[in-house]
């Protein structure tokens, strides 16, 4: 069961879309970083847990759907980050009209 144990009513992840640029031939992380929210069951391993930041599993987030344009057609490096577990109430609050 996993995460889905200590938090029950976790339905998305924010996430972070860290993009990085060349630089005398190391990649460093620009500051222009993009935040956004991604559906629980893309964020977890087949054993219920959060994939860890920075690995292969944790930049697919960049491709999901939900991932900003930016994010989604980045060519260069970059990594991404699962900052916290939002609820679905927390989620309809960001999503709605201000």
């Amino acid at each position: 069961m996993g995460v889905l144990e200590d938090h029950p009513d976790a339905t998305h992840v924010r996430v972070t879309f860290h993009p990085q640029i060349w630089h005398h031939g190391r990649a460093v992380t620009s500051d222009d970083t993009e935040t956004y929210l991604v559906p629980l069951e893309h964020a977890l391993t087949r054993d219920g847990e959060l994939v860890a930041d920075d690995t292969d599993g944790s930049d697919q987030l960049a491709r999901v759907d939900d991932a900003p344009d930016i994010a989604r057609n980045w060519s260069g490096p970059f990594y991404v980050t699962i900052d916290e577990l939002v609820d679905e109430t927390e989620t309809e609050a960001e999503n709605a009209p201000r």
